[in-house]
């Protein structure tokens, strides 16, 4: 899955949604940064604090957008919760809507 727009909408969209509060991220980009494996990262600011990750990791098996989606809001419930603007607040209420 190496498709941007697919990415953006179906893992990466959701995950935010489930963790962020509106306006706390203030800019974000999709890169596809391994063009033979497929591998997609997400880099975040939000609050000033920036996050970067291969939210699609090229050559996982048995991976699909649902699981992406999963693997990357739970690292975004770590991020918000050892960042400054989040600090100890625990966003993991519930997992990404399917």
């Amino acid at each position: 899955m190496t498709n941007l727009v697919d990415v953006a909408s179906e893992v990466v969209v959701p995950a935010l949604r489930a963790v962020f509060k509106d306006g706390e991220v203030t800019a974000l980009a999709l890169s596809v940064t391994d063009d033979v494996t497929g591998t997609v990262t997400l880099s975040l600011t939000a609050q000033g604090e920036t996050f970067d990750y291969p939210v699609i990791q090229g050559g996982v098996p048995d991976m699909g957008p649902k699981e992406w989606s999963e693997n990357l809001r739970s690292l975004l419930v770590d991020f918000v919760a050892e960042s400054r603007f989040g600090w100890g607040e625990n966003r993991d209420l519930s997992p990404t809507p399917h």
